[in-house]
């Protein structure tokens, strides 16, 4: 387990605490329509931290040609609809460059700035010239909370301050009367925050793919 994070409930965990088996009953949110929208048809897609799929099925069923990478065996086993690479996204070293490189689910908000940029380098890496890098970015810091649908409940507790601005919190989601519980350390970005490490990894942003400025659009610089 990375520092600080972990990770309870079925079935097996990758290192940071993600249960293998949430994300498998976990649905699209419309995330493959904001991207489709944003991006050419047919784009080449170099999707950073698949999961196992969640995303990568609805982008392919709209036409794109994606690479799926994941640092987990578990998650990138359970996607077989395309080509996929098991590799951490740091060490990530492809011999080709996409339209588009995507890494979603806030891991551009690691807590460690030095890793943050490493991953930033790895986008930068695999973006051709022209092309994009989308990012999904936490927009505010998190508050104990109970968010419930009739689907699923999610609990935000625990929550905890932390030196150098990054911050802790649990969260317990129930799905189908089972319960996976994640602790997790992040650290909120201000645009200018993100600007300066953008541009450390050779990119800049570009705008954004919706109004609250949770995906953002980069390019090389």
């Amino acid at each position: 387990m990375r520092v600080g994070q972990g990770g309870t409930g079925p079935g097996a965990h990758t290192r940071d605490g993600s249960a293998v088996e949430l994300y498998e009953v976990t649905p699209a949110h419309g995330e493959d329509e904001l991207i489709d929208a944003a991006i050419a048809p047919r784009s080449s897609i170099l999707e950073l931290g698949c999961g196992t799929g969640r995303i990568t099925r609805p982008l392919l069923a709209r036409g794109h040609q994606v690479v799926a990478v994941d640092e987990s065996p578990e998650m990138v086993a359970r996607v077989t609809e395309t080509e996929t690479v098991c590799s951490t996204i740091d060490e990530l070293r492809l011999d080709r460059r996409f339209d588009v490189v995507l890494m979603m689910s806030f891991l551009v908000n690691v807590a460690d700035d030095a890793e943050r940029l490493r991953l930033l380098r790895t986008c930068a890496h695999h973006v051709r010239p022209g092309g994009s890098v989308v990012l999904q970015q936490e927009i505010a810091r998190h508050a104990p909370a109970v968010l419930e649908d009739d689907r699923r409940k999610l609990v935000i507790a625990d929550v905890e301050d932390l030196p150098g601005g990054a911050q802790a919190a649990t969260l317990t989601h129930i799905v189908h009367g089972r319960s996976w519980s994640q602790r997790i350390v992040t650290k909120y970005l201000s645009e200018d925050e993100l600007a300066t490490q953008l541009a450390e990894a050779g990119l800049h942003r570009t705008g954004y793919l919706s109004p609250d400025r949770m995906w953002v659009r980069a390019q090389l610089s």
